[in-house]
């Protein structure tokens, strides 16, 4: 059991860095997401190691039952927006201005969070900015928050009190649904 984040940061950045078949996870993970999500889906857009949202965002963007959103972060607060196009994120996860609409005024029935690391109980650990943790609290995502991680990266942890639970995990080998899931249904 894990108590000190940073250390534990440290250890899954390397273990996701190095995932030798990582472009099958990835595929089967994106599999399963996309057998899932419908409606006003807000994605996070993959940088460095972490699951490469590229495909997901992609096909998402052609079907029609699904709005794509994208968060565009500033000091620290996400704004989703809906997405027109892809490009290439800077530090903060921001695609460029041009591949955006508007902000999003409507429900986000989907949040597909990006993570480091997730335990048996929902709670994920991200970079440390407590981003997607105020998001939540806000309700700006009224919708269903799920992670997408590699199996890899469940690992066990004591969450603070300003975690914010997800109400699941997809990962290339399926949907791991936790005890706060009152979302989904």
């Amino acid at each position: 059991m894990y108590k000190d984040k940073n250390l534990l940061r440290r250890e899954l950045i390397a273990l996701r860095k190095n995932i030798s078949d990582k472009h099958e996870r990835e595929q089967a993970a994106t599999r399963i997401a996309l057998s899932l999500l419908r409606g006003n889906v807000l994605v996070y857009v993959s940088m460095g190691s972490e699951l490469s949202t590229d495909k997901l965002i992609a096909e998402l963007l052609k079907r029609s039952d699904s709005a794509v959103f994208a968060p565009y972060t500033v000091n620290g607060v996400i704004t989703p927006k809906r997405l027109a196009h892809t490009g290439k994120p800077d530090s903060n996860g921001n695609l460029p201005n041009d591949c955006y609409g508007e902000a999003c005024d409507m429900k986000i029935d989907f949040c597909v969070t990006p993570l480091l690391g997730f335990n048996g109980d929902g709670y994920r650990i991200g970079y440390g900015k407590g981003c997607y943790d105020r998001f939540f609290r806000a309700d700006l995502c009224g919708g269903v928050r799920i992670g997408l991680a590699f199996d890899c990266q469940r690992v066990e942890f004591v969450n603070e009190k300003h975690d914010e639970p997800l109400d699941c995990c997809i990962t290339e080998s399926g949907v791991i649904y936790f005890n706060n899931a009152s979302n989904i249904g």
